[in-house]
């Protein structure tokens, strides 16, 4: 913490800092996961859930069609499978982790908010 968040502490009533320090509490993997399945595009989370759920089953099922096969040319049939499967639960995890980021970027604007509107709400009041 820096000087000036000090000096915006000490100016504050003991109600004020009580309202910053909830603010400040970070939210865990799981709160903001959880932060996902809310809001304007929590169908986007349903959905890349649903997808990956589905790819991976499908994963199982190649994986297990492949170690069964003798055969080279259908081995690779079913390891270009994989691999799509692979790169399809890749791109879900990082869409997924994007909207985490969103999540926890919206957050911080609005503990920032929140920190400008106690600071000038505490200054009107002094005058």
């Amino acid at each position: 913490m820096n000087d000036i968040d000090e000096q915006i502490r000490n100016a504050l009533d003991a109600e004020d800092r009580k309202a910053i320090d909830e603010i400040d509490d970070g939210a865990g993997l799981f709160e903001m996961i959880s932060l996902t399945f809310k809001g304007k595009q929590a169908w986007m989370t349903y959905y890349m859930y649903f997808l990956g759920f589905a790819v991976f089953t499908s994963l199982v099922y190649f994986v297990i069609q492949y170690l069964g096969t003798s055969d080279i040319k259908t081995s690779l049939n079913w390891a270009l499978l994989i691999i799509g499967c692979m790169f399809v639960i890749t791109m879900v995890k990082i869409l997924g982790w994007q909207q985490i980021q969103k999540m926890e970027l919206m957050r911080e604007i609005k503990r920032l908010e929140m920190r400008i509107m106690l600071v000038a709400d505490k200054g009107k009041t002094e005058k």
